[in-house]
């Protein structure tokens, strides 16, 4: 027998059989559609031989922000045959929002509900890390799920529910982890998500009143960079009763319209003012109507001129038959919501309309032009106005005006206003120095057939 020829027969052999086990070993890392830890394999390979795999499904996840739904992020991960045990699961994103955003600030403004395998959602709140070295990092603790050799499957499904008031840019990147009861590591994937605007939770809105009475809402989604309004809807009938009615303040509607504003009161023709408190509720934008008091038929002119005292409350300002205006200032009680009256002064009649603006109003003269005057919050009561600033010229063939706020969030689209043909049109404001504000004249057409109303608010 030849000795050396049978020692390297036998070397040969045993180091295709060492290739083959290494191969039953490596295949599924290079086969999965998930990173596969290895670290665990060879500790564990005596209890759980085959590796367990998890995977984001669909890839990165779109979650969007404001008056939304919540958005659904599901992970899967598949078990070996046999596999029993803890098996741990944690999101860890090592990179969150920029924009001036905090990573703690992300973690508090985002809500997630956890449900493992179909099962009812739990509450699984973000958190940061709590030292130097994790306080960047944004962790989501899974529910544990314990197999056993009774419930025994093949996957294991986390969806989460997720969701955020705030408008939160880009999103989270970073890993999802599993480990078993040990702490050892099973396995791990990409998990991303990105956030996308939704619906502004503060939407601005205006009123628009038709021939036969009825109120309607016509709402913006908040949007940057939009200036179209949503199609309307129908706050109700009856309406017709009232020859002026006006905003106290802003008007929006959404989860974050809570506070000073979107209050409406509305004079009747027998001269008797009535409050309507806002919800900020888009179904049912106001409350019942109180009565402020009779009497208000004596003024040509009534409109609200939002908080122009800093007190979290409401003002208002009248126009008498004689050209002199009155202030009326809020007490934020809705069953006597005015103090009694202040004298401001006379000369208001040279102006064909007074329109409600936050914190003051705009006027406008025989000669369209606008005039804004701009709430004096730290000067007497008698004089709660600043001197006028030309707002902008050119408005005489305009029927009808209304405050904007802001339509397409920074865009600066302040004055809304209806032209002879019944189109409705929106101004650019400008902020380009301190203390002066007026509009660019740059106009963007955001309607048609608005000859319908009446009243614009």
């Amino acid at each position: 027998m030849n000795t050396t020829h049978h020692l390297t027969r036998r070397t040969r052999l045993a180091f295709v059989a060492g290739i083959a086990v290494l191969a039953s070993v490596t295949a599924p890392l290079t086969t999965a559609t998930a990173y596969t830890a290895t670290t665990p394999v060879s500790k564990a390979v005596a209890e759980n031989p085959a590796p367990v795999t998890v995977v984001q499904e669909g890839g990165p996840t779109n979650v969007a922000t404001g008056d939304v739904p919540a958005s659904k992020v599901r992970f899967t991960a598949t078990l070996p045959a046999g596999f029993t045990g803890d098996v741990k699961a944690q999101l860890v994103f090592t990179r969150t929002p920029g924009a001036g955003w905090e990573p703690r600030q992300v973690a508090s403004a985002l809500d997630a509900t956890c449900s493992l395998n179909g099962g009812p959602y739990t509450s699984c709140p973000f958190d940061t890390g709590h030292d130097e070295y994790t306080e960047g990092i944004i962790y989501l603790s899974l529910p544990t799920a314990t197999v056993t050799t009774k419930n025994a499957g093949t996957t294991l499904t986390w969806q989460l529910l997720v969701s955020t008031k705030a408008m939160l840019v880009d999103g989270l990147g970073g890993t999802i982890n599993l480990t078993d009861a040990a702490g050892t590591a099973l396995a791990a994937a990409p998990a991303q998500i990105n956030f996308v605007e939704g619906r502004a939770t503060s939407r601005p809105t205006i009123y628009a009143r038709d021939t036969a009475g009825t109120l309607w809402q016509y709402e913006s989604d908040g949007k940057y960079g939009t200036t179209a309004y949503s199609r309307r809807t129908k706050v109700g009938g009856g309406w017709e009763i009232y020859n002026t009615i006006t905003r106290l303040g802003k008007t929006a509607v959404g989860s974050a319209s809570t506070g000073v504003g979107h209050d409406l009161v509305a004079r009747d023709k027998a001269g008797r003012l009535w409050f309507y408190r806002g919800t900020g509720q888009p179904g049912t934008p106001f409350k019942r109507r109180t009565l402020v008091g009779s009497g208000w038929g004596q003024y040509t002119a009534i409109v609200g001129m939002g908080d122009s005292r800093t007190d979290r409350v409401n003002d208002l300002l009248a126009r008498d038959r004689d050209g002199v205006l009155w202030f009326y200032r809020g007490t934020g009680d809705p069953a006597r919501p005015f103090k009694t009256r202040v004298k401001v002064g006379g000369g208001w009649n040279k102006f064909t309309s007074l329109t409600s603006f936050p914190n003051g109003i705009v006027a406008k003269d025989a000669a369209g032009v606008l005039w804004l005057y701009e709430a004096n919050p730290t000067g007497v009561v008698a004089a709660p106005l600043k001197a006028p600033q030309k707002f902008g010229v050119g408005f005489g063939t305009y029927r009808a005006l209304a405050f904007g706020d802001d339509l397409g969030w920074g865009e600066g689209k302040e004055l809304v206003a209806r032209d002879a043909s019944g189109n409705l049109w929106a101004y650019e404001g400008s902020y380009s120095y301190p203390g002066k504000r007026g509009l660019t004249g740059k106009r963007t057409q955001i309607g048609t057939g608005w000859n319908i109303y009446n009243t614009l608010i």
